[in-house]
């Protein structure tokens, strides 16, 4: 009964968004290249790849907060800036949910301007990680586009955490033009400025794509570590034994730690640590361990020759540190779980570190 009366209600709710604002359809490749002007960027002169930003006039964006973001220009979805995705694989427009719910929203914020969009779903709202290799990476693409502060507004997943704020204070940039998208859903705006995504593909998961560019992590590199000073190279394990996913807890957590700290390991948590520390603790390690999660993204600013033992479950395997490992120049080695892990449902710990393979590696 309770399933029922809920569906008559979303069902109200979208009937309700069609009439105010008439049903959503999708656009068609006529419609794209008539109302959506593509530019391109490199970010260095010698660049091999280059960046598309897309420009879209007198458009909304809805985020569902979730896997949706629709951008929507005379009550038709545009292809190829809107994102769905459903199991972290990046799907065709026609599957957006707002289709099927409308946008749920009245508009929240009418800005009668340029806006630059960086927002995408839930992934980078509360997500360190998704901060650090998605959002912050569009931001270096725009920022080669146009001066940041020349936009009348910058839309943004999150601006919450205090990641998110420390990021930001590097590209010098007016807090009163910061949107937050998990509070305003629903925007107009006169003109949309959007990059595109640094490596998403169409129809593949997100992390199987995760090969980040050798310029882009070139240049979060010097953004960031210009003010970072050089200490006595240290072994860290980076702790996530606070983390709610089951893909980053390791079930014999005590016995790894024991070995680790025989072995003259820094136990860190970064949860709580500010951005600064965080990266100091990366550019100054001599090797780091950690089951995969946020906070290795920070391998970024690990430097040559320093060695990275990621931990992964079977269940969630991904080049992306692999990848980032190879530009840096790190000695990357992978260290996967030694038991199969139990059904997510049951939400225990996915990892089984084995002992005599962590020790090889660390010795």
């Amino acid at each position: 009964m309770k399933h029922y009366l809920k569906k008559i209600y979303f069902l109200f709710v979208k009937k309700f968004f069609d009439l105010l604002y008439s049903e959503l359809k999708v656009a068609d490749n006529n419609f794209f290249k008539k109302h959506i002007k593509i530019k391109k960027i490199n970010l260095t002169k010698n660049s091999v790849k280059s960046y598309k930003i897309y420009e879209i006039l007198k458009s909304r964006i809805y985020s569902d907060n979730n896997e949706n973001v629709a951008i929507i220009k005379d009550n038709l979805i545009i292809p190829k800036l809107s994102v769905q995705f459903k199991k972290n694989f990046l799907i065709e427009v026609d599957k957006n949910s707002v289709l099927k719910t409308g946008t749920r929203s009245l508009l929240q914020k009418k800005i009668f301007g340029n806006v630059l969009s960086l927002t995408q779903g839930f992934s980078a709202i509360n997500n360190y990680g998704h901060w650090m290799i998605d959002i912050l990476p569009k931001l270096c693409i725009a920022e080669k586009f146009k001066n940041l502060n020349s936009f009348d507004a910058i839309y943004l997943p999150n601006i919450d955490h205090s990641f998110q704020k420390d990021t930001l204070k590097y590209f010098k940039i007016s807090n009163k033009k910061f949107i937050n998208g998990k509070n305003i859903k629903h925007i107009y705006a006169d003109k949309f400025t959007i990059p595109q995504h640094s490596y998403w593909k169409l129809n593949k998961h997100q992390f199987a794509t995760a090969n980040m560019d050798r310029e882009m992590i070139k240049i979060l590199r010097s953004k960031f570590l210009n003010t970072i000073k050089k200490h006595k190279k240290k072994k860290i394990f980076i702790d996530r034994s606070d983390s709610i996913f089951p893909h980053s807890q390791i079930e014999n957590y005590p016995e790894v730690i024991k070995v680790l700290k025989y072995y003259g390991f820094e136990i860190i948590k970064l949860t709580n640590i500010p951005f600064k520390d965080q990266i100091s603790y990366f550019y100054n390690a001599k090797i780091v361990v950690g089951a995969h999660g946020a906070g290795l993204s920070n391998v970024i600013f690990c430097n040559p020759r320093t060695k990275l033992v990621e931990i992964l479950s079977w269940r969630f395997k991904t080049d992306l540190l692999k990848n980032i490992s190879i530009i840096n120049k790190l000695q990357y080695n992978r260290l996967i779980s030694s038991k199969k892990p139990p059904p997510l449902k049951t939400l225990k710990p996915d990892i089984y570190v084995p002992i005599k393979k962590l020790i090889k590696l660390i010795s």
